[in-house]
């Protein structure tokens, strides 16, 4: 079968035109959710709404509490409490660790609470269903990132220094409040300056008030997924069953989250295994073996299914980490589960097109990529029947 990565990019538009942006919690996002129900129940068995709350919040602008702790720290550091600088200093590092990368949730609850809901959309196989496998993409959309979104993986040359930064200043505290040193004195203080000024930077510039159209990241993925689920309730495989999955809540990491936590026992005791779709509207296909910003690292089993899912799709595919942005892979292998994602990215830039501007809009969508995403997420689950 050949899919038609023009149909998809139809389904996408329509989507885009009737529900706008899809910001977590919004009425864009709870459109777009009934509008993929009724999809999704066009081809599966059983289909239901997974509803979950959370606090969206926390995923970016925790970004203020860690400026805030920090310039805190600068300020009673130039008082002469080195010491408590440090702890300040720390705490700002902690906060950026445990929310950012780890999705941890310390101060969520500063936060408005939304509720979100996935779509679980299940296919049975032909015979007794000893294996499962869940192909996934997400509808929500993100806020606009003018920072990392116009420099993409270049944005490291910002993050990395203000981490560093951070960290050393703080061990530079910790080591004068033991050992004066008007050295140690003379070097910290260009330096506190520096990292007051490259967290404010970021901290004004990570996300603008704006949601954009997720055309590419991730309704493309959607599309995909959704059209590999129709070919797949058309042409049963003989033991495995297929969740067709339609995350929301992505962008602030708490929705896949959820779904493990509420999955996991039953995930874990049938050796579930997930491949999931990032913006294939795209150049080439990383098949990610880690998401290093996310402190995760995929499934062997999965990724080298991945790549015999993708050996005959005539499309280029590379397998390797992936060093910017992350996906919802991340939560299911950073608890021990099966998984690995596709991303697709740009040649020149190694990182997904449009990402998080105002671009991602279905105009700007390639039709062959998709569509050979699709044909990999097929490929995907009769490989793991078949093994």
């Amino acid at each position: 079968m050949t899919f038609s990565g023009e149909k998809m990019v139809e389904f996408v538009t329509r989507i885009c035109k009737e529900c706008g942006p899809r910001l977590a919690g919004s009425e864009g996002e709870k459109k777009a959710g009934e509008i993929l129900y009724q999809e999704i129940s066009e081809f599966c068995d059983e289909v239901e709404r997974e509803h979950f709350r959370s606090r969206p919040g926390g995923f970016l602008d925790y970004i203020w509490f860690t400026a805030g702790f920090y310039l805190a720290g600068v300020a009673i550091y130039l008082l002469g409490h080195p010491l408590i600088a440090a702890a300040l200093m720390l705490i700002a590092f902690l906060i950026f660790l445990f929310q950012q990368c780890l999705h941890y949730e310390i101060i969520d609850f500063f936060f408005p609470e939304v509720e979100e809901f996935h779509i679980v959309g299940k296919i049975r196989p032909n015979g007794e269903a000893k294996k499962l496998v869940i192909l996934s993409a997400h509808y929500d959309s993100a806020y606009e990132f003018p920072l990392l979104g116009k420099l993409k993986t270049k944005s490291i040359y910002i993050i990395g220094p203000a981490v560093a930064i951070t960290l050393l200043t703080m061990v530079l505290s910790v080591v004068e409040a033991f050992i004066p040193s008007t050295v140690i004195n003379t070097v910290q203080k260009p330096l506190l300056l520096i990292g007051s000024i490259l967290l404010l930077y970021i901290a004004f510039n990570l996300r603008s008030n704006r949601g954009v159209l997720g055309a590419n990241d991730d309704l493309a993925g959607l599309a995909a997924v959704i059209e590999a689920g129709r070919f797949i309730s058309q042409n049963r495989p003989e033991n495995t069953e297929v969740w067709i999955v339609a995350f929301a809540g992505e962008e602030h990491m708490r929705g896949s989250k959820r779904f493990v936590q509420k999955h996991y026992d039953e995930l874990k005791g049938r050796n579930a295994i997930m491949f999931n779709l990032e913006c294939p509207s795209a150049d080439y296909f990383l098949i990610a073996t880690e998401e290093k910003m996310f402190f995760a690292k995929h499934s062997p089993l999965a990724v080298e299914y991945a790549k015999k899912a993708a050996e005959n799709i005539d499309f280029d595919v590379k397998v390797e980490a992936l060093p910017f942005a992350g996906s919802d892979a991340a939560n299911f292998s950073r608890k021990g589960l099966h998984a690995v994602t596709l991303f697709g990215l740009s040649a020149k830039e190694h990182a997904p097109y449009y990402w998080h501007t105002m671009d991602d809009a279905p105009e700007n969508l390639k039709p062959e990529p998709i569509a050979k995403a699709a044909e990999m997420a097929k490929n995907f689950v009769y490989v793991v029947d078949s093994s």
